[in-house]
């Protein structure tokens, strides 16, 4: 999916914010801060709808996949041994039964109203238009991302691959958002990012009002919600999207889990909504917040000043690490879940991503499995040879562990399917990490897992 994605958009291990008159650098970015926590250091600048055509081909491709285009889902009803749902295709409903449902189908989907609950939260006052642009001219390259920092109208524009650019600009409270979408509007933008004399053409718009909003439960019964059905947020920074994909990182491998029959499905589902309602309403939410609140009510008031503030602040080694995190929503922890032992401060936590003896990076080791990370003495525990069928326990050693682990000594660390670090065992006996990988996968006591 990465190389998929990458041929479609524009790779940048540094971003580099501009000011559109002048040229002046505003922000830098540096993603080589975080190179112990990721195999690939960078953003990839790419439309939503490349991200979606891409994720689409992949589901085609699937032998477990079967996409239906052009059904239309009427109604959802479960009971307590499944779910079944209604659609319409070609004028005849279709009764499809399954075990679980996920409802994705974004903020005006049919799931969400089916189970009762609503989005609540806020909008903001503040809306603005996007377009794509594709430019011809000007006989210079114009660097990316840049930034127009008239008061009254505020403006950022990223090429997203040759000549292609994604405008984004702030519409004026007393604007018409309809009259923003006129092609002149769209070309006095594109002349005021990228120069006079620039042309381009418009082949895409729309308008959006920001958003910060969340249904009361992601759970009911056997169905989930994900994405846009869940949540609602700023599109900025590709954070509505990507919280979309870690939700789906959460919660696919406890619906695997689940169906296997050796786990409490129920638990399993209840922790996808204690856990993603947490990071969306004190990660994504707050940094909507910041974003809405502190950041365009400043820059409306003072331009560019607060930009240039911001660039200074984050030039510090330690200020682009936590810049990146950010910026790749890498940060954040689950401290309310009833599957994570959160006793260690690394419980909850993304595992860092960090070179093994072996050359490998950990989640290059471990494939998207759930592993044991050892450290130190804990080699001597021994993975069972036979799987239990419910997750088979790999072993992989740790060296040297990065000091911010905060490790006192021998170790075994539970690394959950999706990145997460479910517990963190110190002075571990097999006794107690079998406990530890019981509770993370929400097993049954019974379980034997090393032998």
């Amino acid at each position: 999916a990465f190389q998929s994605l990458l041929a479609q958009g524009t790779w940048r291990s540094v971003l580099e914010i501009s000011v559109a008159h002048g040229g002046d650098r505003l922000v830098r970015v540096d993603f080589s801060a975080v190179a112990d926590v990721c195999a690939f250091t960078g953003a990839l600048l790419i439309p939503q709808s490349r991200t979606e055509a891409v994720l689409r081909e992949l589901v085609l491709r699937s032998d477990l996949c079967e996409l239906r285009a052009g059904c239309t889902v009427t109604a959802i009803e479960q009971d307590a041994e499944s779910v079944t749902v209604h659609a319409s295709m070609n004028g005849q409903t279709q009764a499809h039964r399954a075990r679980y449902a996920v409802g994705c189908d974004g903020a005006h989907g049919i799931v969400r109203n089916a189970l009762g609950l609503t989005l609540e939260g806020v909008t903001y006052s503040a809306a603005a238009v996007l377009s794509d642009e594709v430019v011809h001219g000007p006989p210079w390259s114009p660097p990316s991302p840049r930034f127009s920092p008239e008061r009254k109208s505020l403006a950022l524009g990223i090429e997203y691959a040759p000549n292609h650019w994604r405008i984004i600009a702030l519409i004026p409270e007393a604007a018409g958002e309809h009259d923003l979408l006129d092609p002149a509007e769209h070309a006095a933008r594109v002349a005021r990012l990228l120069g006079d004399g620039t042309t381009s053409e418009t082949i895409w718009s729309s308008t959006f009002h920001i958003h910060r909003r969340h249904a009361q439960r992601f759970v009911v019964g056997r169905v989930a919600l994900a994405g846009d059905a869940a949540h609602l947020n700023s599109p900025a920074g590709g954070q509505g999207m990507n919280a979309g994909i870690q939700d789906a990182g959460n919660l696919a491998w406890k619906l695997a889990y689940a169906l296997g029959g050796k786990c409490d499905a129920a638990a399993l589902l209840a922790s996808y909504d204690v856990e993603r309602h947490e990071m969306i309403t004190g990660g994504v939410e707050r940094f909507t917040d910041f974003l809405t609140r502190y950041g365009i009510g400043t820059m409306r008031r003072f331009g560019a000043t607060p930009v240039r503030l911001l660039g200074r602040f984050v030039r510090g080694p330690g200020m682009q690490r936590k810049a990146c995190r950010a910026v790749g929503m890498l940060g954040g922890r689950y401290t309310k879940s009833p599957l994570i032992d959160t006793r260690h401060p690394l419980a909850g936590r993304r595992i860092d991503d960090v070179i093994l003896a072996n050359g490998k990076r950990i989640n290059e080791e471990r494939g998207g499995e759930s592993v044991l990370l050892a450290v130190g003495e804990a080699a001597l525990l021994a993975a069972r040879d036979a799987s239990t069928g419910d997750a088979a326990a790999r072993i992989v050693h740790v060296e040297k562990p990065p000091k911010h682990w905060h490790l006192k000594g021998s170790a075994v660390i539970v690394v959950r399917p999706d990145g997460c670090v479910a517990a963190v065992v110190e002075k571990p006996t097999r006794e107690s990490v079998e406990r530890a990988w019981q509770r993370a996968f929400a097993l049954s006591s019974q379980t034997t897992l090393l032998s």
